[in-house]
């Protein structure tokens, strides 16, 4: 199955995004994490096309969309990508966030409930204040960038961190991606802790469905998320902080589940 590119319009430049499937096909539409982007979900998208239209999109600041001159909150990347699904005359659609897109998606559904018909969240940021804290000590600094080059070793080792290192394309393109996203990965990081994800989550009045893997970061706040929405479907993958790439049959299949059901 072939993935095109194609863009969209928002009321602040263009968002790039990955399609495939068919226009007579329910909507998937794909989130991913900083400092990533939608080819994070290229293996998912083919495992899906053959029952769903599956659109994959960069956040503003992110692979190959605009880059805005700031990320105030989760809800300004939220509201440019309901533009951009506007643009696109997606009346409905079911979402899928990994990590920073959950809270995205989330934003989404909270914004447009009666557009979405499900929302899956893979790793669900559902941080208490004081874990928000420390994680605001790794995760929202930015790559240095200095003539010597050595920020590229800093974010190769960071990459490796968290899961990135089992497969040296994946790691090369994750490079690509944060370096890239260099200015926006900060703010985008600021904008999820500053994000009220256990109310929204608790009062999400679509279907949910969250996934995680062990190894994730973010596994304790699983648990939590679980915890919040005991009616939400769960399911546990592999794969560390990139399921999507490195175990994408069982995410595939996980994520086919919840919709066909």
């Amino acid at each position: 199955m072939t993935i095109s590119r194609r863009y969209a319009q928002c009321s602040e430049g263009q968002i790039h995004l990955r399609e495939s499937g068919t226009a007579d096909q329910p909507v998937v539409a794909f989130y991913h994490q900083t400092a990533s982007s939608g080819a994070m979900f290229e293996q998912v998208m083919e495992g899906l096309a053959d029952g769903y239209h599956c659109l994959s999109f960069d956040s503003p600041g992110f692979g190959g969309s605009y880059q805005p001159e700031a990320i105030p909150d989760i809800r300004y990347m939220a509201d440019r990508l309901i533009e951009a699904l506007d643009d696109l005359r997606v009346d409905a659609l079911h979402l899928c966030g990994h990590h920073t897109g959950g809270c995205i998606a989330l934003e989404m559904a909270s914004a447009i409930p009666e557009r979405v018909r499900s929302l899956t969240i893979i790793g669900p940021v559902v941080a208490t204040e004081q874990e928000k804290i420390e994680y605001r000590k790794t995760f929202v600094q930015p790559f240095a960038v200095e003539a010597s080059g050595g920020f590229l070793q800093g974010a190769w080792d960071y990459l490796r961190s968290i899961g990135a290192g089992a497969n040296m394309d994946l790691h090369l393109r994750e490079l690509i991606d944060h370096l890239v996203a260099h200015r926006s990965m900060p703010m985008a990081f600021s904008a999820a802790w500053n994000q009220d994800v256990a109310g929204l989550l608790a009062t999400a009045t679509v279907p949910l469905h969250v996934m995680c893997s062990r190894d994730d970061v973010l596994w304790p706040l699983f648990e939590r998320a679980c915890a919040i929405r005991p009616d939400a479907a769960q399911t546990i993958v592999e794969g560390a902080d990139f399921q999507p790439d490195l175990d994408a049959a069982g995410v595939t299949r996980a994520l086919r589940a919840f919709l066909d059901g």
